[in-house]
């Protein structure tokens, strides 16, 4: 695959033109952008074009054009360029980056015919080399992700006071050509390794919901569990993405829960209670997901806007055998209940866990593998429609 288009986002006239002539030595179409509405029209920039982007563009700011590429899930080259010191050039593209964004580089100002040309020849080069030599791991799964090779299975969640399916939880699968079905844990670690996380995640949240939006006109309501990682919480772009994916599908935000860990809703306070708080009042519930195993302190916790507090698997299954882990469930249980919290226990493998669980509290929620393993869409409905009392009993 070759360059194909390239757009420039420039402020400056002069330099405008420089790239363009430079593109077309290239042979490469250039389209330059004089403001963001004209930057709107453009219905989307495939992957096999790149993006110049001045920073200082137009009365904005170039971060409002990369929240905006990321809201439209850009998936072109994008090159950084401005008069910013190169430590806060670098603070931005790595924002970029943490959008899902596919940042190539950083170019400071000013810029010269020969530096540009050689942006677009290494371009592509890289291009070349890419279809020339076995990709990476890394690679396959950027490709993966774009190409629509990962799948989503659904996990019900079972209410002990009624014994109804009150959600379920989306876990993602890797589906290569050829190979038999990948489990998470064995590419989540490399997502988060090469910065794709934010790119499977924005994935995640558009398949999860227009899954949710199929099965709501089959009169399935089933709320929707989604996790997100800690670099989405260090960010203000992530409410907006959500807010524009319901919008296309026609949802509203009660139809999903993020599940977010102790440590990434603490890392960053502020900026943590300032996003959860926009996505609570969207409608959205929001999970203290695996929690018990992080290192947060309650008063932190009591500041973020959550819904519900889900017990780490790691508790719950050792509740038979550990005194200790039963008394931690039990307080956890107590806790969560007296802040008026959905209180979920994952990891209910066994009647005898499920057993043990139900004495500590009648509305706690159950997931795990005595009611149903992750199951692709359609077995799922299936599952709801025969009702848990048909599988296993409460």
């Amino acid at each position: 695959m070759t360059v194909k288009s390239l757009y420039v986002i420039e402020s400056d006239p002069t330099l405008a033109e420089l790239v363009v002539r430079t593109g077309a030595v290239r042979g490469i179409p250039t389209t330059v952008f004089a403001s963001q509405a004209e930057l709107h029209a453009v219905p989307n920039f495939p992957e096999s074009s790149i993006i110049l982007l001045d920073l200082g563009f137009g009365a904005g700011s170039g971060v409002d054009v990369l929240r905006t590429l990321a809201v439209r899930r850009c998936r072109a080259g994008i090159y950084l360029t401005s008069n910013l010191d190169s430590r806060l050039l670098k603070t931005v593209r790595n924002l970029g980056l943490s959008y899902g964004l596919a940042i190539r580089g950083t170019l400071p100002r000013p810029i010269t015919l020969a530096q540009f040309d050689g942006v677009l020849a290494s371009g592509i080069q890289r291009e070349a080399l890419v279809g020339a030599k076995r990709p990476s791991r890394a690679e396959e799964l950027h490709r993966g992700i774009i190409s629509g090779e990962l799948r989503l299975h659904y996990q019900p969640k079972v209410c002990l006071r009624t014994g109804d399916i009150v959600g379920c939880e989306a876990l993602v699968r890797w589906q290569q050509p050829n190979r038999p079905l990948t489990p998470p844990g064995d590419f989540l670690g490399l997502a988060e390794e090469c910065g794709l996380m934010p790119l499977l995640t924005n994935w995640v949240l558009e398949d999860a919901l227009r899954q949710a939006a199929a099965w709501q006109k089959q009169g399935i309501r089933s709320p929707i569990s989604v996790n997100v990682p800690a670099p989405m919480m260090n960010g203000l772009l992530l409410p907006n993405v959500i807010e524009e994916i319901l919008w296309r599908h026609d949802l509203h935000g009660s139809c999903l829960t993020l599940e977010v860990t102790e440590s990434a809703a603490t890392a960053d306070l502020v900026t943590a209670v300032d996003v959860l708080v926009r996505l609570r009042l969207m409608g959205i519930s929001l999970s203290i997901d695996d929690f018990g195993t992080g290192h947060s302190s309650i008063t932190k916790l009591r500041q973020m806007p959550f819904s519900e507090l889900k017990i780490d698997r790691s508790f719950v299954q050792d509740i038979l055998d550990d005194p200790d882990a039963r008394a931690l469930v039990s307080v956890m249980v107590s806790m969560g209940e007296t802040f008026g919290m959905t209180v979920i226990a994952e990891g209910v493998e066994t009647p005898e866990v499920l057993q043990a669980v139900k004495t500590l509290s009648a509305n706690i929620v159950v997931q795990g593998f005595h009611f149903s393993r992750p199951l692709p869409p359609d077995a799922f409905a299936a599952y709801v429609a025969r009702g848990v009392e048909n599988e296993a009993p409460v």
